[in-house]
């Protein structure tokens, strides 16, 4: 019986990086398979399910240094048909970037996924551009984070669970070298390829806890960034220097409904804007010494923008931050910035000081 695998090189290179190789092989002969068997078997190596290729004894040729934040394109599992390439066999490899882990010696700084976007099936690529550090897809626009694969924003196909990008699970043995496990093919386990992979809530947040991992780890002095804020789950995060940018939404349907999250070291004119009680369409509030204002198009009642455009701008300063949260859901944006940023207080300590908002004309 004929059976082709793949096999990912790589060698480790404590001081810096890892040489990526990617070594293509095919075993055609029973006769081989069953001597590799006798070697893990005298080797006293438990039987996976994972058959090994055996090592090359020549120097390898074909080396690539696959630094953090970069990906390859691969084909998984007939490498070795060049002239037949088949699209829903190929694959992203990437090393995550060194904020996200992407630097340590080991297999969990790489992702492998189907390089085939969700329910469209255009080919997707990883952007590792400072603010983008994600996947995505020309022909949608859907994009994808690198952790764990799941789709963030807009969505493609009708979904009433969490779904992510098919998946393959690496390993890597004591020489060094990365494989591919058996892979199963259900919406449960590694996905379908074009049609997706079911998602967990808890493996969201599980992702989305491994970006605010990451944020405290690089801007240890900034505020906390909550996982779950008013209704939605954050999807990605970047940090700029002095501020971060962030972003919710709900994994978990359709809807498309995405909450803006900045924070940045206050500024002068940060300070001097606050004091500007007059702007038209506010409303000012108060909890304990901090003022709370909100604004935005939905606040405007004779705004020409369809309802469901409509977003309320949310501004307050804390411990010398500014947060500017901007989504359509005002109450549960409330609630959700005085259980996570004033949580010795109750949603009733927030009162109303001025209102600066017109009434409809019509």
């Amino acid at each position: 019986m004929k059976t082709r695998f793949l096999t990912l090189i790589v060698g480790l290179v404590i001081a810096s990086s890892i040489s990526f190789v990617v070594l293509w092989n095919a075993l055609e002969e029973c006769d081989e398979q069953c001597e590799l068997e006798k070697r893990r078997i005298e080797a006293g190596r438990p039987n996976i399910g994972v058959l090994e290729l055996p090592k090359k004894q020549e120097p390898v040729e074909d080396i690539t240094v696959m630094r953090p934040n970069s990906m390859e394109f691969f084909y998984y599992p007939n490498p070795e048909d060049t002239e037949n390439r088949d699209v829903f066999q190929k694959f992203i490899l990437i090393r995550l970037p060194e904020a996200l882990g992407g630097t340590v010696d080991d297999v969990s700084a790489f992702r492998a996924y189907s390089a085939l976007s969700v329910g469209v099936h255009c080919q997707i690529k990883y952007w590792p551009d400072d603010g983008r550090q994600r996947m995505e897809d020309p022909c949608w626009g859907s994009m994808y984070r690198p952790t764990d694969g799941a789709m963030m924003y807009p969505y493609p196909v009708m979904n009433d669970s969490p779904l992510g990008l098919p998946y393959l699970d690496l390993s890597i043995d004591e020489n060094g070298s990365l494989y591919v496990e058996p892979p199963v093919w259900t919406m449960q386990e590694n996905g379908v390829i074009g049609v997706g992979r079911i998602m967990s809530m808890q493996e969201i947040r599980q992702g989305s806890q491994i970006l605010i991992d990451s944020y405290k780890k690089t801007n240890p002095n900034h505020p906390m960034i909550p996982v779950d804020f008013a209704g939605l789950v954050l999807a990605e995060i970047h940090p700029d220097h002095n501020n971060v940018n962030a972003r919710y939404t709900d994994f978990a349907s359709s809807s498309y409904q995405n909450i803006s999250f900045e924070v940045r070291n206050v500024s002068a004119q940060d300070q001097k804007s606050f004091l500007n009680v007059a702007k038209p369409n506010s409303e000012f509030w108060q909890i304990n010494d901090t003022i709370i204002r909100i604004g935005g198009s939905a606040m405007d009642k004779n705004s020409s923008l369809p309802e469901s455009f409509r977003d309320y701008n949310v501004e307050f300063i804390l411990d010398g931050f500014t947060f500017v949260i901007t989504g359509p859901d005002l109450n549960s944006i409330k609630t959700s910035i005085v259980s996570n940023y004033f949580p010795e207080n109750n949603y009733d300590d927030l009162f109303l000081v001025s209102s600066t908002v017109m009434e409809n004309e019509n």
